[in-house]
């Protein structure tokens, strides 16, 4: 929806969106809105706004996306932060031109540019509150802020914070942590707001009626596959989709392409959409066997307690997760025992890298080593965040609070792949959560840690009974147990469809073209080739802002006259040069259409 606003700006482009999902903005329950109704905590029915996907069973354990206008967006766990300035610039390392901190970040490109950021009043500072105004835009389509809360509320974090910086020494818990900043270290209130800020709201709700006339937007119907045209390499012809239903058979049809396909599916369904479409090994209209592999999501475990009577009556738009931790890997073990952790990462890098394509779960073993040892550093010499730390109150007739906690770099890697021809049919997904028996130790360790979080008399006047783990849960062998049988997802997949050189097993190049065909992109998480210490919502949004850009610059016309010689479009123009000529237009008042 992002790139459909700003395609649609210029009205000479027109654009279909093709959503499964319903148009939710008058929903009775306010599911999308009201942020403490959000899938994690089950008090309202998300059936018919969720995939439903369901992992294939996991060897360790066994284990939602969002099918609603908006997506993801409209159900997550409201929470905005970004990764550290060097997890960008790997990108550009990995081979990606022109993806990096700089223009992501600075100068209100991209990340910064889809936020409208609400300074916090005095109230909120006076409590502590504290921000970079640096690292925010003010003029995007997407409110972020920080929690409006009761008093009893920022008692609550604000005890918390305290428990976990006398938990990891050296944690900042003071008000200089902005976890949009480039470095997130430390603990802080995560940038939400308390009602919810979707992509649907921003980019398409608040569009004055007509403003769009251009932007069509077809709700519950489902995108079945890309129809080629007989040409090499292949390009679209058109879109086949049909109306979503319960039953086994609908009604289809086929959408003429004038340009190109943006595949938005999100980072599970853009694979399989591509699948569907004859994108795969050794397929007739282009063999990438680079799609589907590459998975990774975050595992994490959980605490709980019972909240005491000084939890009574929170107000009716109160956020489920408030302040975050994001903690290194020598705060949690020592400076000693990290670099040890480290030197087992890098020593065994190649011979992990051969087992992850053996499994099929990547098809580039030079590509893998790179990612490894990218990610191996970012542990060590950069001192990246590796573990985060959520708190969270979950409103009810039994009000409860705890904390999620989740390795949010992890080494394992999956698949997710097709399970029959029918569209209708969810693909096989296989993150194989938690095989990498480090990351398994990383998050025993802070399953344990989390319990001494919460044991201090200031905290304890807020958690009475502890639900989980509970109280048999004592010996190693037991909280090992705990989270082989209680891990969870947290629903941040990545690095499907990555973007990456083609012989290091990417599926997309630094254009988010897709490899072997002409006139198709994919613009969501997927293309993230590996994961960031932060929640993907900014970066994502970043994504498509960027998308949009490389979009326009292929497809805009223009006529402009360069030292006496004039050129007709369409042209592809420097972006410098693009600015000066959108300058001028601006200042000396000429219509696009006309020479300058």
């Amino acid at each position: 929806l992002t790139i459909a606003n700003r395609l649609t700006e210029d009205k000479q482009t027109t654009v279909l969106v093709i959503e499964a999902g319903d148009d939710l903005r008058n929903d009775p329950e306010p599911r999308i809105l009201d942020c403490k109704l959000f899938n994690f905590v089950a008090v309202a029915d998300y059936t018919n706004i969720s995939w439903g996907y369901v992992t294939t069973n996991q060897s360790i354990g066994g284990k939602q996306q969002c099918k609603v206008l908006g997506g993801s967006s409209a159900i997550n766990g409201m929470q905005w932060s970004r990764g550290t300035v060097g997890q960008y610039d790997a990108l550009e390392e990995l081979g990606n031109e022109g993806w990096n901190f700089k223009t992501m970040n600075s100068d209100f490109r991209y990340m910064k540019k889809a936020e409208h950021f609400h300074t916090p009043n005095a109230n909120q500072t006076s409590l502590g509150v504290g921000f970079n105004a640096t690292a925010h835009g003010k003029n995007g389509n997407i409110d972020s802020g920080f929690l409006i809360l009761t008093l009893v509320l920022h008692v609550i974090y604000g005890t918390l914070v305290n428990s976990t910086a006398q938990t990891y020494p050296g944690l900042r818990a003071d008000n200089k942590v902005d976890q949009c900043d480039g470095d997130p270290r430390g603990s802080s209130d995560g940038a939400t707001q308390n009602i919810r800020s979707s992509s649907a709201h921003g980019f398409i709700f608040s569009l004055a009626p007509g403003d769009r006339p251009n932007l069509y937007i077809l709700t519950g119907h489902l995108a079945t596959k890309i129809v080629w045209k007989t040409t090499q390499p292949p390009s679209p012809k058109g879109v086949a989709f049909e109306v979503v239903t319960n039953t086994s058979s609908s009604q289809s049809f086929v959408v003429q392409v004038a340009k190109e396909v943006i595949v938005s599916s999100g980072a599970l369904g853009s694979p399989k959409f591509l699948e569907l479409s004859g994108m795969a090994i050794e397929s007739s209209y282009a063999d990438l066997p680079s799609v589907g592999t590459n998975l990774q999501d975050q595992a994490g475990i959980n605490n709980a307690f019972i909240g005491t009577d000084l939890l009574n009556g929170p107000p009716g738009h109160t956020s489920v997760a408030g302040m975050a931790a994001f903690i290194t890997l020598p705060q949690i073990l020592g400076p000693d025992a990290a670099a040890e952790y480290v030197q087992l990462m890098q020593s065994t890098i190649k011979a992990r890298a051969g087992s992850i394509v053996s499994s099929g779960a990547a098809v580039s073993v030079k590509g893998m080593e790179k990612m490894l040892s990218i990610q191996a550093r970012q542990y060590g010499l950069e001192d990246a965040p590796v573990v985060e730390i959520s708190y969270i109150l979950i409103p009810g007739s039994t009000i409860l609070v705890g904390s999620s906690s989740w390795v949010l770099i992890p080494q394992y890697r999956g698949t997710v792949h097709i399970a029959s021809s029918d569209p209708r049919v969810p693909p096989a997904v296989n993150p194989n959560y938690l095989t990498d028996n480090q990351d398994f130790s990383l998050l025993v360790n802070m399953s344990m840690v989390l319990r001494r979080i919460w044991s201090p008399a200031t905290v304890k006047q807020f958690a009475s009974t502890e639900v989980l783990p509970g109280a048999n849960v004592q010996s190693d062998e037991d909280f090992v147990n705990f989270v082989t049988d209680n891990y969870i997802t947290i629903i941040h997949p990545i690095g499907i469809l990555a973007m990456l050189p083609k012989d290091m097993g990417g599926a997309v190049d630094s254009k988010l073209r897709v490899y072997g065909v002409r006139g198709v992109r994919v613009a969501d998480a997927s293309v993230l080739p590996i994961q960031i210490s932060a929640h993907p919502l900014s970066t994502v949004y970043g994504i498509a802002e960027k998308a949009a850009d490389l979009i326009r610059t292929v497809h805009r016309h223009r006529t402009i006259r360069l030292y006496g010689t004039r050129i007709y479009g369409p042209i592809t123009i420097p972006s410098r040069l693009q600015t000066i000529l959108d300058t001028v237009r601006l200042r000396y008042g000429f219509d696009r259409k006309e020479t300058v």
